[in-house]
């Protein structure tokens, strides 16, 4: 289980957590101003979490 940061490319979205076997755990996610938008979060994979961050449209 390791630390990891993944970037939506569009929304400059970024999710800080751990990862094991391709799933975050425990993610904070911050937006493209660096404001947390939300804490605590799991995204069963990277794909899931793009997914999630384009959804979110704040660009």
């Amino acid at each position: 289980m390791g630390l990891e940061g993944w970037i939506e490319p569009i929304t400059h979205i970024k999710a800080t957590g751990q990862v094991s076997g391709g799933k975050m755990t425990g993610a904070t996610v911050e937006d493209s101003n660096g404001t947390t938008i939300d804490r605590n979060r799991t995204f069963a994979s990277k794909a899931a979490f793009l997914t999630w961050a384009r959804q979110r449209k704040t660009y």
